[in-house]
């Protein structure tokens, strides 16, 4: 591994002051960095707390879904209409 002077510098003193071995100051380092990148990748939900309101009117969609989409998708249903592909008339 290739380091600018300053840090080689900074490892190699640690290293010294420590009693422990560059790569052992390396390894943690980067352990460190693994550690926090994964907690910054983590969806913080913290945001929504209080976004959706309990007590919003539930929509029946969820007990029709299957009539809904039939339908939907029926000959001469709205997804042919959308498309031009229903029969005229």
């Amino acid at each position: 591994m290739y380091l600018p002077d300053d840090m080689h510098r900074y490892l190699a003193r640690e290293s010294s002051e420590r009693g422990v071995s560059m790569a052992e100051i390396a390894r943690e380092a980067i352990a460190q960095y693994r550690t926090r990148r994964a907690e910054e990748r983590q969806p913080d939900i913290s945001n929504l707390i209080g976004v959706i309101e309990d007590d919003l009117i539930q929509s029946d969609l969820a007990l029709t879904i299957d009539e809904t989409l039939s339908e939907h998708y029926a000959a001469d249903g709205a997804w042919e209409r959308e498309h031009g592909l229903a029969n005229p008339g």
